[in-house]
């Protein structure tokens, strides 16, 4: 199941009902739990945000539902992103994916093709 990482700040609801209740949002992720989704873990965090919130989800749509579902349940306005663990591309998906940016970014599309220095991160930096 794909994870998905969601930042959350507290609504000014929000606010309040966490001030009543400490396990507001503990007690949200379990009630928003799904077949096509559910949250594994959250985090009080500083800065920006209030909470990240790490959750699995069959598809965005499901993700989009449990965002929604926990956003009503504990007063926390949440912005979601997909995540994809480091690695996941095969070298030639990682090559095009880089190729599309590298367009975006100015940058080379091929290590050496503009007369620079190979702009890849080496697989071994030693």
């Amino acid at each position: 199941m794909p994870n998905y990482i969601m930042l959350a700040n507290f609504t000014e609801r929000g606010r309040r009902m966490g001030r009543s209740n400490p396990n507001l949002l503990t007690e949200a992720a379990a009630r928003a739990e799904s077949s096509s989704g559910r949250v594994l873990t959250e985090y009080a965090v500083l800065g920006r945000y209030d909470f990240v919130i790490i959750a699995e989800a069959d598809d965005n749509q499901s993700a989009v539902r449990l965002s929604l579902e926990l956003s009503s349940l504990a007063g926390v306005n949440i912005e979601t992103l997909p995540a994809l663990p480091i690695g996941v591309l095969s070298d030639e998906e990682h090559a095009n994916a880089l190729s599309d940016t590298a367009v975006a970014m100015s940058v080379p599309e091929s290590p050496g093709a503009s007369g620079g220095d190979d702009w890849r991160i080496p697989a071994n930096p030693d």
